[in-house]
């Protein structure tokens, strides 16, 4: 894992933390709210580097009343449309919500890397 990743993990760790202590719950009760390891919670928000899925960020965003966006470092100027993704293999094309859109920008500024996709309908890498 490359130092930009692991600053990426990092910065949303600490905005979890940072809205955890604005809501008055301690990681324990976040871990009870998410269903996760209290050691998950924790590592998510230490500078140790713990991993995640995009759908563990939903649900600890979800438990902390709030949106995944909120949680993500260096996100502005939200546009007000969705944005869609095509694939040019075999024209297979969906809406992505905005909050996926800038968590994928927000990778890409810090990890200065283009994201990879898979097309669900031919199998084959969608570079954005």
């Amino acid at each position: 894992m490359s130092m930009e990743e692991l600053e990426l993990y990092n910065e949303i760790g600490k905005n979890i933390k940072k809205r955890r202590k604005e809501l008055g719950i301690t990681q324990e009760e976040l871990a009870k709210l998410t269903n996760y390891s209290l050691s998950f919670i924790a590592n998510i928000e230490s500078i140790t580097y713990q991993s995640f899925s995009i759908a563990a960020l939903n649900h600890i965003a979800k438990a902390l009343n709030t949106n995944m966006i909120s949680l993500l470092p260096k996100v502005s100027n939200l546009e007000n449309q969705r944005k869609n993704l095509k694939c040019e293999y075999c024209d297979y094309e969906t809406e992505i919500p905005i909050e996926l859109s800038e968590f994928i920008k927000s990778i890409k500024e810090i990890t200065h890397k283009k994201v990879r996709l898979t097309c669900p309908t031919c199998h084959k890498r969608i570079i954005i």
